[in-house]
């Protein structure tokens, strides 16, 4: 739909048409990564990358997203935000869930994770 006649050309508009918002494309593309990698389409996550034009990083961040969109849904009840403080010590129990013996390193990002916790309290 043209809004605006003055920004927009015809072909801008038959170009946005087609091509639709990339954002959305992409989390289409990467939800079908999912799906794939859950039913076993492909050998390798690489092939399943590749197969749906999709970058590790790109596929990493919308994990990221999903996650803290169920966090949201499992912690409140609805996607909105919660509080800062919530979300990092949930965070720190995913840590500590994930590394039930952690290495240094981790002791190091779950100290600094619970120091931002107990500075936006």
């Amino acid at each position: 739909m043209l809004l605006d006649r003055n920004k927009y050309t015809e072909a801008g508009y038959i170009g946005e048409e087609l091509i639709g918002d990339t954002n959305k494309q992409l989390d289409q593309r990467c939800l079908a990564v999912q799906h794939s990698m859950k039913d076993k389409d492909f050998s390798t996550y690489e092939e399943t990358l590749a197969a749906y034009h999709v970058t590790d990083a790109e596929y990493k961040l919308f994990i990221g997203k999903t996650a803290i969109k169920n966090i949201f849904v499992s912690f409140s009840g609805s996607t909105s935000p919660i509080f800062k403080k919530d979300f990092l010590e949930i965070y720190e129990n995913m840590l500590f869930t994930y590394f039930p013996s952690p290495s240094n390193r981790v002791i190091s990002i779950a100290k600094g994770i619970e120091e931002e916790a107990n500075e936006v309290a």
